[in-house]
C-alpha cells in the first residue's frame, strides 16, 4: 500500500487553498472560475432571478464558505484542538499575505452560520435552552482554555490587550465556534443554514426557490466532501 505523504498543517492549507481557489490554474484556465460559473448555471436553471447576482460578490461568498466549509473537515479530520488552532492561525496570515483578508472577513459570517447550526433542527429552528446553552458553554470552555494557553491578558477586558491578542483571540473564537456542528448530520441542518446565509449575502433570500437554495447546499455540500477527499490523501 503507497504510504500517504506526511506534511504539516501550514503545508496542507496552503496546498489546498493555492490549488483549488486562488492559484487553481491548468493549461492557463483558472478550474476555480470554471467551478463557480458552473455553480451558478446550476442555480440559475432552478430560478432564473439569480442570473442578476454580481460575479465577483458570488466569487468572493463562494470562497469565503468554501474555506470555512474546509476548515470543519479539517477539524473534524484531526480531532486534536492544538492543530485546528494552527489551521486557524495558518489561514487568517495566508489571506493576508496574499491580499485577501476581505475573504476572512466575510468567512466570519459563515463561521457564524456554523456554529449556529449545531443548535438548529432540520427546519433550521432553535433547539431547547438547555441544548444552546450547552453548546456555548463548551465554546467558551475551549475559548477560555486557548486564551490563557495561547494568548493570555486579561480576557474579561479586551481593551486591555494588544492588536496581536485580539487577532489570535479571533482565530480562536473560530475554532471555537465550529464545536458541536456537523456537515454530515442526516437532516443537513448545516449545509442548508449555510445556504440561507449565502442567499441572504448575495440579497436574493427572499425571492429564491426551493430548488435554487437546495442546489446551493448541496454544492455546500461537495465542498466538504471535496476537502475531506483531500484530507484523506494526507497524513499530518
Amino acid at each position: 500500500m503507497k504510504r500517504k505523504p506526511k506534511i504539516s498543517v501550514e503545508e496542507c492549507c496552503e496546498e489546498f487553498y493555492d490549488k483549488n481557489i486562488f492559484h487553481a490554474i491548468i493549461a492557463g484556465i483558472d478550474g476555480w472560475s470554471v467551478l463557480l460559473d458552473a455553480y451558478s448555471k446550476s442555480v440559475t436553471e432552478a430560478d432564473t432571478s439569480f442570473s442578476s447576482i454580481d460575479p465577483t460578490l458570488f466569487r468572493q461568498e463562494m470562497t469565503a464558505v468554501r474555506m470555512e466549509v474546509f476548515a470543519l473537515a479539517f477539524a473534524r479530520k484531526v480531532k486534536r484542538e492544538d492543530l485546528t488552532l494552527v489551521q486557524s492561525f495558518f489561514t487568517r496570515r495566508y489571506l493576508e499575505e496574499n491580499g485577501k483578508l476581505d475573504i476572512w472577513d466575510i468567512m466570519l459570517e459563515y463561521n457564524r452560520a456554523i456554529s449556529d447550526s449545531a443548535t438548529l433542527t432540520a427546519t433550521l429552528e432553535r433547539m431547547e435552552d438547555w441544548r444552546v446553552e450547552k453548546s456555548n458553554l463548551a465554546k467558551w470552555e475551549f475559548f477560555k482554555k486557548w486564551w490563557d494557553t495561547n494568548i493570555g491578558g486579561p480576557i474579561d477586558d479586551p481593551s486591555a490587550s494588544t492588536e496581536e491578542q485580539k487577532m489570535l483571540a479571533k482565530c480562536v473564537a473560530r475554532v471555537a465556534n465550529r464545536i458541536g456542528a456537523d456537515m454530515r448530520r442526516a437532516d443537513c441542518a448545516a449545509a442548508k443554514r449555510l445556504a440561507a446565509r449565502l442567499a441572504e449575502r448575495l440579497e436574493c433570500d427572499i425571492n429564491l426557490s426551493y430548488e435554487a437554495l437546495f442546489r446551493l447546499a448541496a454544492t455546500i455540500f461537495g465542498f466538504y466532501r471535496g476537502a475531506e477527499e483531500y484530507l484523506k490523501s494526507i497524513s499530518l
